[in-house]
């Protein structure tokens, strides 16, 4: 797959809030990812700043658009 087969889901504030985000995209049977991640080392001093995008398949776009609005809307009930 090329770049171009995926489009970004979600962007989310944190690497970690991506990480966690890309999880429970895949535990719901949507493939995901979080570019850069890789790049990580075992201390976390290369972990990205700052927001940090969650990408998958266009294929499963509409599924993965779906899971991030009942995840958003978990969090804002939380808030509130």
């Amino acid at each position: 797959m090329s770049v171009s087969d995926f489009a970004v889901v979600h962007t989310a504030a944190s690497q970690m809030e991506a990480q966690i985000l890309a999880g429970l995209l895949v535990s719901e049977g949507v493939p995901a990812r979080v570019p850069g991640s890789e790049l990580n080392d075992e201390f976390g001093q290369a972990m990205k700043m700052g927001p940090a995008d969650v990408i998958v398949p266009l294929q499963h776009l509409e599924a993965a658009q779906d899971i991030v609005a009942a995840w958003r809307e978990r969090g804002a009930q939380g808030r509130g």
